[in-house]
């Protein structure tokens, strides 16, 4: 009897073991692992099998964007407008000494300075091919300073405290203006573009253009002698300047065109370009940010500065002294221009001149 109870009870275990296992079917390769125990190294490990997941993330739905849609499918009106998040400002581009703009039709350098939010001055400094009120070329490229200030390339031999008193400002203004990047005086690069915020170009009163009077008719008078073979030295002016190159004047310097006068070369592209003074040369090169191109400036021992823009080939190099009437370049069109021409300046003692003045 002991013996039948025995199997009895083992059988009845078989049994139940059976129904419960179709009930629950925990299989070993099914079973979940057991994860978040404190100590290492207890507890299953980890599931290795790739967990199957669908390909479209479903996106979250604001409650007022459900409840419109709701009282859409009701066929009730929406409640409102769903309040969209506010939008994060851009980070600030990092800070510029320039940036470049590209003329559209319509364009004049009134709107184009007021649109960048500077005084038209400085965008006429900039850029010394640019001219207000007048309609620019489509496709033009202009040089838009960052601020109200003016970009100056550092020449042979220039100190900061010498910018800083040519554009009457401090030194702690430029080497504050983080675009620079100037942490001490000392650290100036020759070549490098600096922005001067502030400064100011001086520039002398230009007179008002006189009326050119009518011709008068007079008698003929008689054929005077041959006169003696003139020197084939240029004329120098009471100021001791000679032409740089011949040639008619395209742009005259007044209250559009600030900084210089333009002189066309239609007729002879690449003439040679020769120094208007005697002098040492500070500037040799093209321009940082590309409005004058190629150029050079020279100063004379009386502190006359010229410069010649435009150049397609440059003969000399910073710190060569020239005498009057030697070769610097060819003239040509780089940096902004339209044509073959040369740009010419006179800065006399640190006060912008119309080298009309100084030229015989």
């Amino acid at each position: 009897m002991l013996h039948g109870l025995v199997l009895s009870l083992i059988l009845c275990g078989a049994f139940l073991s059976y129904l419960v296992s179709t009930g629950f079917p925990l299989r070993p390769h099914q079973a979940t692992p057991i994860t978040g125990l404190s100590l290492p190294g207890i507890g299953a490990a980890r599931q290795t099998e790739a967990v199957l997941t669908s390909d479209v993330i479903p996106g979250t739905m604001r409650r007022q964007e459900l409840e419109n849609e709701l009282r859409v499918l009701a066929g009730q009106p929406a409640s409102g407008p769903v309040p969209q998040p506010a939008a994060q400002a851009k980070p600030p581009d990092p800070l510029r000494l320039y940036n470049l703009y590209t003329v559209v039709e319509g364009d004049t350098a009134s709107s184009i300075a007021a649109r960048s939010g500077i005084g038209l001055q400085y965008l006429l400094w900039a850029n010394a091919e640019l001219r207000d009120g007048e309609l620019l070329t489509i496709g033009q490229m202009l040089i838009i300073p960052t601020g109200n200030g003016v970009l100056h390339a550092v020449r042979y031999g220039e100190t900061l405290s010498d910018i800083a008193a040519r554009y009457g400002v401090t030194m702690e203004a430029i080497t504050g203006w983080a675009a620079n990047g100037i942490i001490s005086p000392d650290q100036l690069v020759e070549d490098a573009m600096v922005f001067v915020p502030g400064g100011t170009v001086a520039v002398t009163v230009l007179p008002e253009a006189t009326p050119v009077p009518a011709p008068v008719a007079v008698e003929a008078a008689p054929v005077p002698a041959p006169a003696p073979a003139a020197s084939s030295a240029p004329a120098q002016s009471s100021s001791g300047l000679v032409w740089p190159v011949s040639g008619p004047i395209s742009s005259f310097m007044d209250a559009s065109h600030p900084l210089g006068i333009d002189i066309d070369l239609f007729n002879n592209p690449y003439a040679p370009i020769g120094a208007a003074t005697s002098g040492t040369v500070t500037f040799a090169g093209g321009d940082p940010c590309c409005s004058y191109g190629l150029h050079v400036i020279i100063v004379s021992p009386d502190g006359i500065e010229t410069l010649y823009a435009h150049l397609s080939s440059i003969d000399v190099s910073p710190g060569q002294q020239v005498s009057q009437g030697e070769i610097l370049g060819n003239a040509g069109c780089t940096g902004f221009c339209t044509g073959n021409h040369l740009h010419f300046e006179v800065i006399d003692n640190g006060v912008r001149v119309n080298p009309l003045d100084y030229l015989p």
